[in-house]
């Protein structure tokens, strides 16, 4: 196994009680529905969280791409966060995706559109608007949720990477949790036990024995890195990073240029408290926790209760 694997199974492991615990009253779940039967691959399962008593007209959309460090996790491991939503009247699709190494680069991202795709199908079933679509993912499913957004917003990295092409409605807004946008950057960072190194293998299918790898990727930067890919396209963005996060950290202030230059209305929340580092909003006990979703809170309300 890589040991870029067994560390992010153990932080599954471990996290799931810690992050999942809490349980809304009137949120249920239908589970496992298969998105995409090409590859008879249980990860092309998507879960839908809903709450009938909270519903306010149709039910907008929080499409979520969980993390993992591109080689583990589980839509099952962020239901803590779709109940959270659901319990405020969205509907929260939890997608799953083929993981790296045993489906590379930009396998992951083809699953995301092929998703958001179906779940534009499902509007007449769950009563969906399709107006209110907010796709989010924090860590690397911030990126692959990101780098889909990308792809359906700029048609000519898209046919560069030949994805799917999104027949859905327009995107109404992103969010991004510790995200590595421009991923190369995180890539190359030097980190215990070369996890970043073993991470770079798994997601592009290579043998690279060291850090300096940048010209002999199969893929450029443009494809890769979504800061370069803004359009005016692009919808309205909220992003959320750590102050203290050796992986992801700096990653929201490149983005934020980058909508800033395309004209792009987005807002960045920088966490600082002694307690916050990557990825600790999925931990409801945390004081700092209740500040970041004060602020996710009001972004998304302005979206849930604007008219469609």
């Amino acid at each position: 196994m890589h040991q870029s694997r067994a560390v992010f199974k153990l932080s599954d492991v471990f996290n799931h009680p810690l992050r999942n615990y809490r349980r809304f009253p009137g949120v249920y779940v239908i589970r496992n529905i298969m998105y995409d039967t090409r590859f008879g691959d249980s990860k092309n399962m998507l879960d839908i969280y809903l709450s009938p008593e909270k519903k306010k007209g149709k039910y907008p959309v929080i499409f979520n791409v969980h993390g993992g460090g591109f080689v583990g996790g589980g839509k099952k491991y962020r239901s803590g966060f779709a109940r959270y939503f659901a319990d405020k009247g969205w509907a929260v699709i939890n997608v799953g995706y083929r993981l790296a190494p045993n489906f590379t680069f930009p396998s992951a991202t083809e699953d995301c559109i092929n998703a958001l795709n179906f779940v534009n199908g499902l509007a007449e079933e769950h009563d969906l608007d399709l107006n209110k679509i907010v796709v989010t993912g924090d860590s690397a499913g911030g990126y692959y949720a990101a780098h889909t957004v990308a792809a359906v917003t700029n048609d000519t990295l898209r046919q560069s990477l030949n994805l799917p092409e999104y027949t859905g409605e327009k995107l109404r807004g992103f969010m991004g949790f510790y995200a590595p946008y421009d991923l190369l950057k995180c890539f190359t960072t030097p980190q215990l036990f070369d996890v970043t190194l073993d991470i770079t293998n798994c997601v592009f299918g290579t043998h690279f024995e060291d850090l300096n790898f940048r010209d002999k990727l199969p893929f450029s930067d443009e494809q890769v890195n979504v800061v370069k890919n803004i359009t005016s396209n692009w919808p309205e963005s909220f992003l959320i990073e750590a102050e203290k996060d050796a992986f992801c950290g700096n990653q929201a202030i490149i983005m934020g240029e980058a909508l800033t230059n395309a004209s792009i209305p987005h807002e960045i929340y920088i966490a600082s408290e002694n307690t916050d580092s990557h990825c600790t909003h999925l931990y409801p006990f945390l004081r700092s926790t209740k500040k970041i979703y004060e602020k996710v809170d009001k972004f998304v309300d302005n979206i849930y209760f604007e008219k469609s």
